[in-house]
């Protein structure tokens, strides 16, 4: 019953994004080593979140960096015509996976993709710079709660997240399905120009700006 309610709430929320008139934000960041931000955020998240997120506990740039990556897939791929054929029932679980690490790290029900993204990869940058003001800057009240050094903390404590593990390796075997049959509508999903398309905007090569 539980998993009942969260999927209607989710669902709600993510039908809520698609009628928001979607911002440009910069995805470069996001998989710095790959022509697509999407695919590249896919591979880079899977191995993150494997065996429910343990190589993440006491690493909060890499879960900041991850939890950017989720956030980020979630939102893109149904905005974006190039990921059509990602069955309905991978988008739910990743709904469900960003539920389940939004809650664990106290992100605001309902902050768009574009205020979460830039303030994780912000976040996540900073953190591997040393520079830990600037990382509880980014992390700030009421998009995140309790927002600044707290936050930080509680990236490192994120604990098991066992759906976001289930969900980011589902749609990464999904697009090694679509790869391997052929069934990408018009073509695999990468721009030849190097440039990444995406209804976030077009994330090229941009620096994130932070």
């Amino acid at each position: 019953m539980r998993r009942a309610v969260l999927l209607l709430v989710v669902l709600a929320a993510g039908c809520a994004e698609m009628r928001q008139a979607p911002r440009p934000i910069p995805t470069a960041a996001l998989a710095p080593n790959s022509a697509d931000s999407v695919r590249g955020a896919i591979e880079a998240m899977a191995p993150a979140f494997a065996d429910r997120a343990r190589a993440l506990a006491g690493r909060p740039a890499e879960a900041a960096q991850a939890a950017a990556q989720l956030e980020f897939v979630t939102a893109a791929i149904p905005r974006d015509p190039r990921y059509a054929p990602i069955p309905e029932g991978v988008r739910r679980e990743l709904l469900l996976a960003r539920q389940e690490l939004r809650d664990a790290l106290g992100t605001d029900d309902a902050a768009t993709p574009e205020a979460v993204v830039p303030a994780l990869v912000a976040a996540a940058a900073a953190l591997r710079a040393g520079d830990q003001s600037r990382a509880a800057q980014a992390l700030s009240a009421p998009t995140f709660r309790p927002g600044g050094a707290r936050s930080i903390v509680r990236l490192g404590e994120l604990g098991p997240l066992p759906q976001a593990d289930n969900a980011s390796a589902m749609v990464q075997r999904e697009v090694a399905r679509l790869d391997a049959e052929g069934r990408w509508l018009g073509g695999r999903p990468v721009d030849a120009s190097g440039n990444t398309i995406t209804t976030f905007g077009l994330g090229g090569n941009t620096g994130v700006g932070y």
